[in-house]
């Protein structure tokens, strides 16, 4: 790990307070929260039974999800993840939706949150996507930027996993989350759930294999679940060849 690296693994690892800087990088999120978020999230946060002192500098993580679990929704960077895009796209298609008879309202909850549902919305809404089935996210990823360009013509500039890219791996694998520690987008493939005993009913936090298998000694004792994935043989003879080469 780097030194940033290391520096989140060590504020992650103690609890839920992280600097506001991994509020705006993690999740996307300006800090102070603008607008009318700001007044929401604290009013919300008041109300909470045990509510977390962070201290000058810092935030809950744990409430800034609760708070987005509560609304269905998600930051803007998170959203395009789940498209395959990058938040300039997103926020292309965004400005669009009323030519593919959406209502920008019903989705963009606040200027920087948006509401989860789009991503299933705009599935009937594209003639390409309506009554087909996708094997997986690559697939659904590539037939929405094409009839996004069809219909639209938005040229989506894409998301791919930093993994697959740093394995040269073909075809690409597109993102659809965000690595914690590092940072870089990661796909469902490359992926993996770290336990930081962060509450149940909170997405999981999740790193790259590669990043893990590269960070084993560090990072085992925090692998969620009984056992290490099955496939991580594939990372390490990467990784050993990388280092022969």
């Amino acid at each position: 790990m780097d030194e940033q690296q290391e520096q989140r693994f060590d504020f992650l690892r103690q609890g839920p307070c992280v600097p506001v800087q991994y509020v705006r990088d993690y999740y996307g999120l300006p800090w102070p929260l603008p607008g009318d978020l700001r007044p929401d999230f604290d009013a919300w946060q008041r109300r909470l039974r045990r509510p977390v002192n962070c201290g000058e500098g810092s935030v809950s993580r744990y409430d800034v999800e609760m708070f987005m679990q509560q609304k269905n929704a998600l930051p803007k960077k998170w959203i395009g993840a789940r498209l395959g895009m990058k938040v300039a796209s997103l926020d292309e298609l965004l400005s669009r939706l009323q030519d593919i008879e959406m209502r920008p309202q019903r989705y963009v909850v606040y200027a920087d949150l948006i509401a989860e549902s789009l991503t299933e919305d705009l599935v009937p809404k594209l003639p390409g996507l309506r009554f087909r089935t996708f094997p997986d996210h690559n697939s659904f990823c590539q037939w929405l930027h094409a009839d996004l360009d069809k219909v639209l013509g938005i040229k989506v500039q894409q998301l791919f996993c930093a993994t697959s890219d740093g394995i040269q791996e073909y075809p690409r694998q597109f993102a659809n989350n965000f690595d914690c520690i590092t940072l870089a987008p990661v796909s469902g493939k490359h992926q993996m759930w770290l336990d930081f005993r962060k509450p149940l009913n909170l997405g999981p936090d999740r790193c790259s294999k590669l990043f893990y298998v590269e960070n084993r000694d560090a990072l085992r004792s925090y692998c969620a679940g009984t056992r290490e994935p099955d496939d991580l043989e594939g990372y390490l003879r990467f990784l050993a060849g990388y280092q022969n080469a």
